[in-house]
């Protein structure tokens, strides 16, 4: 029986990827770098500094990376405010973990500040028993520190756990840290995210109960 629930947050539990795409382009045509579509196709997970530093090499010191990545994800937050909703079911499947007493993690790339106005909109920020964001690991997903750090706050075995995620990154990092994985298919398909390693995929949490017994 599952004890542990770990989910990533974005495309996860919310569709905030077109306004982190947007956030993206804006960003990108407000310092001249054309082609951002493609840079961001090629880009193979981390977080925002990760991508920075894909995309402008060692132009630019660590430091002035840093407070464009913030710049970046600032932009995000202003035009993801006010628009912040859940997949469809999440909010009554995590009600349901927590009413069964089994512990509930999140686990995101993403920056505190953005996880935590992400999950005060949708009023659920303190059903997590842990929240592990990608500014305060060594190194983001696919890496499974987080993963591991979630597991070991737990004080569960790994096989009492599972993780929800949509990128192929997350679930790479999933595999990484031997815990089952359950794909989300709000970026790709569920045949993608069963060959990278998820043992089921799901649209929604709608009647998932079945994949947790």
């Amino acid at each position: 029986m599952i004890k542990g629930v770990i989910f990533d947050m974005d495309g996860t539990i919310v569709d905030s990827l077109p306004y982190h795409l947007e956030a993206w382009r804006i960003f990108f045509e407000e310092n001249k770098v054309e082609d951002f579509s493609e840079k961001l196709k090629k880009y193979k997970g981390g977080g925002t500094l990760d991508l920075m530093k894909a995309v402008y090499g060692n132009i630019y010191s660590i430091d002035e990376l840093k407070k464009m990545s913030d710049d970046k994800e600032i932009i995000f937050r202003k035009i993801y405010k006010g628009n912040i909703k859940p997949i469809e079911g999440f909010l009554e499947f995590i009600s349901e973990l927590k009413s069964k007493n089994i512990l509930v993690g999140l686990a995101s790339n993403a920056i505190r500040k953005n996880v935590t106005l992400t999950l005060n909109e949708l009023d659920v920020y303190d059903l997590f028993d842990s929240i592990i964001c990608g500014d305060e690991v060594s190194f983001g997903k696919p890496n499974p520190e987080m993963f591991d750090k979630t597991v070991i706050g737990f004080n569960l075995k790994k096989d009492d756990c599972i993780i929800f995620e949509d990128s192929i990154e997350g679930v790479e990092g999933a595999v990484n840290a031997g815990i089952n994985v359950i794909g989300v298919t709000s970026s790709n398909s569920s045949d993608i995210l069963n060959n990278a390693g998820c043992i089921a995929s799901i649209n929604n949490f709608i009647d998932i109960d079945q994949l947790l017994k």
